[in-house]
């Protein structure tokens, strides 16, 4: 009797192991399918920022370039386009000043003879100024230079939106 006792455990434990393998074989299924999903999301909200940004890029003139983390802050490393000139500079919000940019030339490219002197040197100002600036560096941006020409760069032939019916 002792041993029939034993096999009804025996018989009950693989009945376990069973219903445990099935339900650890389901739960699996429903890893791999959120993991799926979750996929789709990441590539879908990738694809939207991407494109976001490229139409931003487009309307704007304003490509930002890189993203660097720095120790106290971080750097958006930023090209800015106009008709007739292209600038490079870095925009760094610091730890320290949390609600404020530093802005700072390029080193690497000259700066077109249309940006006044303060946007040629290193400047700080509030982030509720941020549209300002843009402004302002958009404007000398489309300026031409004293002689009339447009800094160099070739002006476009017709400046107005097309418009197709």
């Amino acid at each position: 009797s002792r041993a029939k006792e034993l096999e009804k455990q025996v018989v009950v434990l693989e009945q376990q192991i069973e219903a445990l393998t099935q339900d650890v074989l389901s739960k699996d299924e429903t890893i791999e399918r959120l993991e799926k999903h979750q996929k789709l999301i990441e590539t879908s909200t990738d694809y939207n920022l991407r494109e976001s940004l490229k139409l931003m890029q487009e309307m704007s003139g304003l490509a930002i370039k890189d993203v660097v983390p720095e120790d106290d802050g971080v750097s958006y490393l930023c090209q800015q386009t106009g008709p007739n000139a292209t600038v490079s500079y870095k925009l760094t919000v610091s730890d320290e000043y949390p609600d404020e940019f530093q802005y700072t030339p390029s080193d690497s490219s000259p700066m077109p003879a249309t940006l006044p002197d303060y946007l040629q040197d290193n400047i700080s100002f509030d982030k509720s100024s941020a549209p300002m600036f843009y402004w302002r560096m958009c404007d000398h941006l489309h300026q031409h230079s004293e002689d009339g020409s447009a800094s160099g760069q070739a002006q476009p032939e017709d400046s107005q939106p097309s418009h197709s019916t």
